[in-house]
């Protein structure tokens, strides 16, 4: 193949990984029972490469990817296509209109939904390897600045918090977002028609709500560049850093949806606009260059008897006995008691590879400045981060997110690792990537 004009070999395929309605929503603090379907959730991969060498990428319409499924589904594509487990990376768009896949939280799991979701995953990625061709690779970006903001809020205390609401002065944002919109483009080799598409963006998928099944906002992506470029279309969404990102103009009132069907919508769309910008104008990658490393991570647990855990605690039992206690205090207080903070954890850092591009896995919700710490540092043209990535750690916020408070930072219930993790991440996504850059 010539690396003239980024030609490789690649396929597509998805799959419906919808649950049955009944099934309990994921996200919230209070049960929902799911009533209805507005977008099925899908299992969407693109398989690239030759061999045995060969490398698969899947994102998922789901709230977190877990070890547990993650090591299934790697299991089932093996012997079904004989791409090595290893080679597969999972990423969840962490909408929160979909199952429960973990084992622990407040909502409760589909078990009979969880025994068949490996083998409904390991189907798209069977369909990608199965209709692999030479084709067109092109990478692009695009700026996106009005569709996320910070959720942090710095107070005139110095503390920082979910959203501007409450008794003390908000300061303003405690933060910045990332805008760039990125997106690799797969294109027929003798139509340069597109069959695949994976998009990449910095924004939390909790917009429908409600208590309707949905893949939000990239389902509507999908369904708008498919009238453009054929149903046959495959659009996988990466997650990026979007631990403290999300979609709602706290400080604003414009005359958009601020949530809601109508916000997923017009979210949708505008994303597809910036898709189809990419589509249209983005050059083919200079490179054919493919492949995946990932490190395993002994990490520490959050240690039950720090400085910042007893606070919080002191801070949960206050509020708890007050007249609005919050939903992340009675989890505290419910799971402090049996919490234990001994031994280590292996956690899975995983790099991929697609020409001049790379995604960076992070195993939970990264906060944003890790996520432009990891680009900043990256010898590629294009960096990319996969957030909720083969695993599912809670938030990895930053060391000072941690002294400041807020929802995202709350030990045991929104961390459960040690604080470092998020330097940990950063610094074997350092090490990951240079390994993928010396690929010839």
């Amino acid at each position: 193949m010539s690396e003239e004009l980024g030609r490789m070999m690649v396929g597509a395929g998805q799959s419906d990984i919808t649950p049955p309605i009944g099934t309990e929503l994921s996200g919230y603090f209070h049960t929902r029972i799911s009533d209805g379907v507005i977008i099925p959730l899908r299992a969407k991969a693109v398989v690239v490469g030759e061999g045995s060498g060969r490398c698969a990428l899947v994102a998922l319409d789901l709230i977190t990817v877990t070890a547990e499924l993650t090591g299934q589904v790697r299991e089932l594509v093996e012997a079904a296509t004989g791409i090595p487990g290893e080679n597969v990376m999972l990423c969840a768009t962490h909408t929160h209109t979909g199952p429960n896949p973990r084992r622990c939280g407040t909502v409760k799991r589909n078990e009979a939904y969880m025994a068949e979701l490996p083998k409904m995953i390991s189907k798209a990625v069977e369909i990608a390897a199965s209709n692999q061709r030479s084709c067109l690779m092109c990478i692009g970006t695009e700026h996106e600045e009005g569709l996320a903001y910070v959720r942090r809020f710095r107070m005139e205390n110095c503390s920082e918090q979910f959203g501007p609401g409450g008794s003390l002065k908000c300061e303003g944002p405690a933060g910045s977002t990332d805008p760039i919109f990125g997106g690799i483009v797969f294109k027929e080799e003798i139509t340069s028609k597109p069959f695949a598409v994976i998009c990449n963006y910095t924004v939390h998928i909790d917009v429908t709500s409600g208590n309707k099944i949905s893949a939000d906002f990239p389902g509507v992506m999908q369904e708008t560049l498919q009238k453009i470029y054929g149903d046959d279309l495959i659009v996988l969404y990466v997650q990026g850093a979007c631990g403290n990102i999300n979609h709602v103009p706290y400080l604003q009132n414009d005359p958009f949806p601020r949530s809601g069907v109508l916000k997923s919508e017009q979210m949708g769309r505008a994303f597809a606009g910036k898709a189809m910008a990419i589509i249209e104008k983005a050059r083919p990658s200079k490179t054919t260059a493919y492949g995946t490393v990932r490190e395993i991570l002994d990490v520490p647990k959050y240690p039950k008897n720090d400085m910042v855990v007893q606070m919080r605690v002191a801070q949960a039992k206050a509020k708890v006995n007050s007249t609005s206690p919050g939903g992340s205090e009675k989890s505290l207080l419910d799971r402090y008691d049996d919490y234990s903070d001994e031994g280590f954890d292996k956690r899975e850092i995983q790099a991929m590879r697609f020409g001049d591009a790379v995604f960076c896995g992070a195993p939970g919700e990264l906060f944003v400045e890790w996520g432009l710490e990891i680009k900043k540092w990256s010898p590629f043209k294009f960096t990319f981060i996969a957030e909720l990535c083969n695993d599912a750690v809670g938030y990895i916020p930053t060391f000072e997110a941690f002294l400041r408070g807020g929802y995202e930072s709350t030990p045991i219930v929104s961390v459960r690792s040690t604080p470092a993790l998020g330097q940990m991440v950063a610094d074997a996504n350092f090490r990951n990537v240079r390994k993928l850059f010396e690929l010839k």
